[in-house]
């Protein structure tokens, strides 16, 4: 018995590790690597490509109309699986933001069902047929911008006289950031809670090791925008191999730990 210990205990110290430390998130190195070349009012549209450690061409959408992304500038962050992503929201810019009292002090219920809209919107973006180059692709880059800055991505769409985009983004002849029947915002105020998310993650950008803050609060520092990615286990890629790497420990610890007994989460 004492053999096999010794054996084993490095994978056993991992797992009582990863216990202690949440395993839904993973570091990475990012580098964004093409605008995907469609621009609407001056804006690069989702979706864009990043590499993501040696993961190459992961399709990435953009959250964040607060902060600005440069191609080929490399910036570290975190990969949040949208499954865990409920209790880990300080691990988000916009969960980190809005969850403090600079940022209103917002319910952690209230944030995550924001992610969840954004998350409907990021579904539909990647399900247009054809993806690229429509003015539904702008529309739903602009709605998914709204569900976090309404009041810029309407300032900016009337400056640039875009009507139809913001009819299309928030219906009520752009006179509110509160949504109307029949515009994409409303929709994924609607429908937010029919959508499957596993494939999802938030590619979150870091400073020195912490979630930035978002140019909206006045004071940001973000390298780069926050992003959805697309970590399918079918890629294979690194991204995905971290998150289910990730899972697979954290689930084998919780099994070892409970079989014990008294054993005691702009594109420029």
């Amino acid at each position: 018995m004492k053999s096999i210990i010794r054996r084993f205990w490095p994978a056993l110290l991992l797992l009582a590790f990863c216990c202690v430390v949440p395993c839904s998130f993973a570091q990475v190195n990012v580098d964004v690597t093409s605008a995907g070349g469609f621009v609407r009012d001056g804006i690069y549209m989702s979706p864009y490509y990043a590499t993501i450690d040696s993961e190459k061409n992961v399709t990435i959408i953009c959250d964040d109309f607060a902060d600005e992304t440069y191609l080929n500038t490399s910036w570290k962050g975190t990969l949040t699986s949208f499954s865990n992503l409920a209790s880990n929201l300080g691990s988000t810019v916009w969960g980190s933001w809005l969850g403090s009292p600079a940022g209103g002090s917002v319910s952690a219920s209230t944030i995550y069902t924001l992610y969840q809209e954004a998350a409907w919107l990021t579904e539909s973006l990647l399900s247009l047929v054809p993806p690229t180059g429509t003015a539904n692709q702008a529309n739903y880059s602009f709605a998914e911008w709204a569900v976090f800055d309404p009041n810029g991505v309407l300032n900016w769409l009337k400056a640039h006289n875009d009507t139809a985009a913001c009819q299309a983004v928030f219906g009520n002849n752009c006179t509110s950031i509160v949504a109307s029947a029949g515009s994409l915002l409303y929709a994924s105020q609607q429908n937010y809670g029919s959508g499957n998310y596993s494939n999802l993650a938030i590619l979150t950008p870091l400073v020195n090791g912490k979630v930035c803050t978002p140019a909206i609060s006045g004071r940001g520092n973000c390298p780069a925008q926050e992003f959805f990615a697309v970590v399918t286990a079918a890629e294979g890629g690194a991204a995905a191999l971290y998150l289910l790497l990730a899972a697979a420990v954290c689930f084998g610890a919780m099994y070892i730990r409970s079989s014990r007994p008294n054993a005691v989460n702009h594109t420029a």
